[in-house]
């Protein structure tokens, strides 16, 4: 009978074992460290169908030095699974095109949906500006409303002009408030003043004067915006002309209607034919009524 040989034992290798003979079970929770590891040269085809639970591997057990470069192969389907959110994941299985991981509204995880662009919400009448789902900002542009314009081609003038981007994550609503254009009138009258254009009390722009208000030959003013982080002038309606009607003042947005020749059509014919918040053009001569002003508009671009 052969003398046991304990030396001889401490060299078993892999050849020496039979798949399956030692079980998870068998291998005390934290029994096995890094250095073991690397002193028994146990490598990935020594395992076999030894199944090594997270409950055998104590923590910090195995370190950085215990993984030379490139020896760990992470490619393909080498996990099952979703990452929960607690780990920084989306607890997601698919995700689709044009979407984005990003910080959730309450900044306490991440989260996957689409990014940018939402929708627009335009306003030409009063109304009310709901949040749409997702919605964390929005980006508001607004004009006021144009003044009349009275005969000889004394114009209105244009409404101001106010934009900014704004935070709404704890905003649900916003009353969008538009008042209506100036009227036109005739000759020697003073043309009607454009009212203003809101988006609740975060901004706003006034709107342009009607003919005739500074003077007799004068055409309006223009409003101007505010609370905005552009705010700006409208432009002015021309003054006194002689057989033409003269422009009225141009908006953010575009120009008035066409101006007519005294044996022309009245100008309040095309007076429909202006960009949101322009002023109304002049009518030629006494016997022609000035056009009405454009009404405001409320343009609200809602972004992720």
């Amino acid at each position: 009978m052969a003398t046991f040989n304990y030396n001889s034992f401490k060299k078993i290798s892999g050849a020496g074992l039979v798949d399956g003979t030692i079980a998870d079970a068998d291998i005390a929770a934290g029994a096995i460290t890094d250095t073991k590891i690397l002193a028994l040269n146990i490598t990935g085809a020594k395992i076999g169908a030894l199944q090594v639970t997270d409950t055998k591997i104590a923590a910090t057990t195995v370190t950085s030095a215990a993984m030379a470069a490139s020896a760990v192969d992470i490619s393909g389907a080498k996990a099952t699974g979703t990452l929960p959110v607690a780990r920084g994941g989306t607890n997601l299985s698919t995700m689709s095109a044009n979407g984005a991981i990003m910080v959730n509204n309450a900044g306490t995880a991440l989260e996957y949906g689409g990014s940018g662009l939402i929708s627009c919400s335009v306003f030409t009448s009063g109304g009310t500006w709901t949040r749409p789902a997702n919605c964390t900002r929005v980006k508001i542009q607004l004009v006021g409303s144009g003044g009349g314009g009275t005969g000889h081609g004394e114009a209105g003038g244009s409404g101001g002009y106010a934009e900014r981007y704004l935070d709404v994550t704890g905003i649900s609503s916003v009353s969008v408030t538009i008042g209506g254009a100036g009227g036109g009138v005739n000759y020697h009258n003073v043309g009607g003043a454009g009212a203003a254009v809101s988006f609740g009390p975060y901004l706003s722009a006034s709107g342009g004067e009607g003919a005739r208000n500074v003077g007799g030959h004068t055409g309006g003013r223009p409003g101007i915006g505010s609370g905005g982080e552009i705010n700006l002038y409208g432009s002015g309606g021309s003054g006194h002309t002689h057989y033409g009607g003269g422009q009225g003042g141009r908006s953010f947005f575009g120009g008035p209607s066409i101006g007519v020749h005294h044996e022309s059509p009245n100008t309040a014919t095309y007076q429909d034919w202006a960009a949101p918040g322009a002023g109304g053009t002049g009518g030629a001569q006494a016997r022609h009524t000035g056009a009405n002003g454009k009404t405001g508009i409320v343009i609200v671009w809602n972004f992720r």
